[in-house]
């Protein structure tokens, strides 16, 4: 395994801060539209008639047979639209798929000992050529995969405080492997004074954010999700919120620790402090502050106060979803999240993206 240089010019470590931050941010935005927005018709897509690819074992390099494979378009649910299995060589055809009947995301599914593996299918995209799709054998070794980054997006709105949390999992084993564990692949701690009715969604290697039951743990506060950990970037987002009165005390178990630990506030209005705390600079566009962490004692402790900026417009868009309040953060966010998600291949995302106040 490479070894990073110890001696990076501050220069460089300050540009890379600021890149965290933005990643962090634009994380953030990614969890409030799946919250907020859900999936919806998030592109336009027209299916062709056959789609053709070939299902290959990432871990062996062979073809799988017998696989299952289905078409599935989100906004009609998870029931197939087209089946297949796979012949010898790993080969399917997906057969009479008709275009849907408004703009959606579609996925071509394949399953393989129990784990669900997903090819998107992008704007645009018709798929002439054949799709490769790879599975990988499952391992029930936790050391396969490290949490590279935490970001937690803290939003007070009047005595309440939302709480935004993207884990960024990676699984670099080798040769590749998938994380399987029906005990429970992530585990995490909410804090104490958290309401009930967490909200967990899971975004696995070039697939699609998909909501999860988390199931609760013998620890108090504790859950668990068995999504498994599949070779790539996994993302983990948590939704919860907290009764809030300033100066409010943010404490928080953090189970596994994460190479990087960020946290986001709506702007300079919300205060931030804590030990192992470090400002970084504030994204212009958005106003938005971000903050290096280094935990004590496997604790995220900060105390919290102030409130969250009302956003200009922020009336005529509650109006405009039937009531309620909510806030939409800047369109530059979004287009920053547009553009990272196109970048790494998985599901874009477009509109204003929004964030709930109860």
């Amino acid at each position: 395994m490479k070894q990073r240089n110890r001696f990076t010019s501050p220069n460089a470590r300050s540009k890379r801060e600021r890149g965290l931050l933005a990643w962090g941010i634009a994380l953030a935005a990614g969890l409030l539209v799946g919250v907020a927005m859900g999936l919806g018709p998030l592109w336009a897509q027209t299916p062709a008639a056959t789609i053709r690819g070939r299902v290959v074992n990432g871990t062996t390099q062979r073809p799988v047979p017998s696989a299952g494979v289905s078409y599935v378009q989100m906004t009609q649910g998870t029931t197939p639209l087209a089946q297949a299995t796979t012949d010898r060589e790993g080969r399917f055809e997906l057969q009479g798929i008709s275009p849907a009947a408004g703009p959606a995301p579609a996925l071509i599914r394949v399953e393989y000992q129990g784990v669900t593996y997903s090819h998107p299918l992008l704007p645009g995209q018709s798929p002439t050529e054949e799709i490769a799709i790879q599975v990988f054998e499952g391992s029930r070794d936790p050391k396969l995969y490290s949490v590279r980054e935490q970001a937690i997006l803290l939003h007070p709105s009047g005595e309440t405080l939302l709480v935004l949390e993207q884990i960024i999992l990676e699984n670099r084993s080798d040769p590749p492997r998938a994380y399987v564990n029906p005990e429970g692949t992530y585990r995490f701690t909410l804090p104490k004074s958290a309401r009930s009715g967490v909200q967990v969604t899971v975004q696995g290697p070039g697939g699609m954010p998909i909501g999860q039951a988390p199931v609760p743990q013998a620890k108090e506060n504790s859950f668990a999700v068995s999504y498994p950990i599949r070779p790539g970037e996994t993302q983990f987002r948590l939704e919860y919120s907290l009764d809030y009165k300033p100066p409010f005390d943010y404490e928080k178990p953090i189970d596994m620790a994460a190479q990087q630990t960020h946290i986001v506030t709506p702007g300079k209005e919300v205060e931030v402090k804590g030990e192992g705390l470090v400002a970084l600079p504030a994204d212009q566009a958005s106003g938005m502050m971000g903050y290096r962490l280094t935990p004590v004692g496997n604790v995220v402790r900060l105390q919290v106060a102030g409130q969250a900026p009302v956003q200009e417009g922020s009336q005529v868009a509650a109006e405009g979803e039937g009531g309620g309040s909510l806030t939409p953060v800047p369109p530059p966010i979004a287009r920053q999240r547009w553009l990272v998600l196109a970048a790494a291949g998985l599901v874009m995302l477009g509109g204003l993206v929004y964030l709930y106040k109860r």
